[in-house]
């Protein structure tokens, strides 16, 4: 069979059901030498069966003696017998193949091209296609849209990978960038993709160059915020080594929130349900990128935590129980101690490298709201290198900000992150600019909040080095994190 479905849909047959009738096995026990007939005497006829998608398929070549009469209709599979009903449920182009094989072994095979052009829907009623466009009997289909309020909606990671290793994007970290209202609806009927933008859409700055992009304005100092006018589009859905991959074919470009450059237009599905859709594909970069999507209008289920008192530490020696997620962070990774000397000779510590992204720290989301009640004072260890420039001034477009250049500083902030976005807003901060003779040294420090232990709604442990809000470069190292 030629890949060529009408309506832009691939899909790997599997189970097809076919009906034989007076089957013309060989007989091993035949002692007879005929040979196989030769093409040119060969026959085949196909009529229509009981509806449009089974074909009667008919061998009117005549024979002597046993021979196995062999059909092939490519992934649709393959059959045995004289007369047989072939079941073809999607359109295309099949190649219809007769093959006679003498007891002999001999053998001779002809072809012929038939031409479907329904799609029987039924056949593809399966829990991944229904879950991505709500079924057949959706004729509007079903419309997704970027699950901005989660953790990780966009994120990068290694091309091999499996998560956002590198970059989760934080609730909301985007809004400037015109993905929240973007809107992209999966039809079955048709395998119709629409695209619905609102105007603009959000790309990588290596991707704001494409001729159907315009107006290009700067988010966050590097990535773009584009005019575009988007185009109708088919989907297909393939299956290899045990993935399921979503390629969308359109004249322009087709994308879910954020433009990557996708190699093929391909997206791995990572995770489908009828809720909420993870993809993730191998950008233009080759690294790969990731989104989540949600259905149009659905709000996940707010699940309150409890309020607990635990142990909370990381040594960065693979002790301790913090989970530590990157925000536009360069690197943030356990390193060996370059000053094994009082007060920190630990074999391990972290380095925190801040790129120009002015927002950038580390973090954990606990699963449990902090009981400050009885502990309420965190400390860590902090090496805060002299080398670093506290002096440039740069300005990413924070102009309320009274100051923008590095600061020898390292602030922990405890918030609310059921406010995704806007979990900033219930922020308590205590923080530390070391003087200069604390510098390129090992100091000990401690952040208090016993002023806020009536506090019960704190789930979310931000550390932060060098002061936000500017784009400046500086390195820094941690070690011993904990709750007291």
């Amino acid at each position: 069979m030629k890949n060529i479905f009408k309506a832009g849909f691939i899909l790997a047959v599997v189970s097809l059901l076919w009906t034989a009738c007076d089957p013309q096995e060989f007989d091993k026990s035949d002692l007879g030498m005929e040979s196989a007939p030769k093409a040119e005497d060969m026959d085949f006829t196909i009529t229509p069966g009981e509806d449009e998608f089974h074909f009667i398929v008919t061998n009117n070549t005549i024979v002597d003696g046993i021979h196995t009469v062999k059909w092939d209709f490519g992934s649709a599979g393959s059959s045995i017998g004289n007369e047989v009903v072939a079941y073809l449920p999607l359109p295309g182009i099949y190649d219809i193949t007769l093959t006679i094989t003498a007891n002999n072994g001999s053998s001779s095979t002809i072809s012929e091209e038939l031409e479907q052009t329904e799609t029987d829907y039924s056949f593809l009623d399966s829990p991944l296609l229904n879950d991505l466009t709500g079924g057949s009997s959706a004729v509007e289909g079903k419309t997704w849209v970027v699950d901005s309020l989660m953790s990780g909606h966009f994120g990068i990671g290694p091309a091999d990978g499996n998560t956002p290793d590198w970059w989760p994007a934080s609730p909301l970290q985007k809004t400037n960038g015109g993905a929240y209202d973007d809107e992209y609806t999966f039809k079955l009927v048709g395998f119709i993709f629409d695209f619905e933008n609102n105007g603009d859409s959000y790309v990588k700055d290596y991707r704001k160059g494409d001729p159907n992009y315009s107006n290009p304005v700067e988010v966050d100092g590097v990535d773009c915020r584009v005019d575009f006018t988007t185009a109708s589009a088919t989907w297909t859905i393939t299956e290899r080594e045990g993935a399921n991959y979503i390629t969308l074919v359109s004249s322009k470009p087709a994308f879910f929130g954020f433009d990557y450059g996708a190699v093929g237009n391909e997206f791995r599905i990572d995770a489908i349900s009828e809720n909420e859709l993870k993809v993730s594909c191998i950008g233009e970069d080759g690294n790969r990128w990731y989104n989540i999507l949600i259905p149009k209008g659905y709000e996940r289920p707010v699940v309150e935590k409890p309020l607990e008192t635990n142990d909370l530490s990381d040594d960065f020696e693979g002790n301790g129980n913090v989970v530590w997620n990157i925000d536009e962070i360069v690197k943030f990774e356990a390193i060996s101690n370059f000053a094994p000397v009082p007060i920190n000779e630990s074999e391990n510590i972290a380095i925190y490298q801040k790129g120009t992204f002015e927002w950038s720290s580390v973090k954990t989301v606990l699963d449990y709201r902090i009981d400050l009640s009885t502990r309420n004072t965190f400390s860590m260890k902090v090496f805060i290198p002299s080398f670093n420039d506290y002096v440039t001034v740069c300005d990413p477009g924070t102009p309320w900000l009274p100051t923008h250049n590095l600061k020898p500083q390292i602030d922990l902030k405890l918030q609310d992150s059921k406010k995704g976005g806007g979990a900033w807003e219930t922020q308590q901060v205590r923080g530390h600019v070391l003087t200069e003779d604390q510098l390129g040294k090992w100091v000990e420090l401690s952040f208090d909040f016993s002023d806020v232990s009536d506090r019960v709604d704190f789930d979310q442990i931000i550390v932060q080095f060098g002061m936000e809000g500017h784009c400046n470069t500086g390195i820094f190292y941690m070690d011993d994190f904990q709750l007291d």
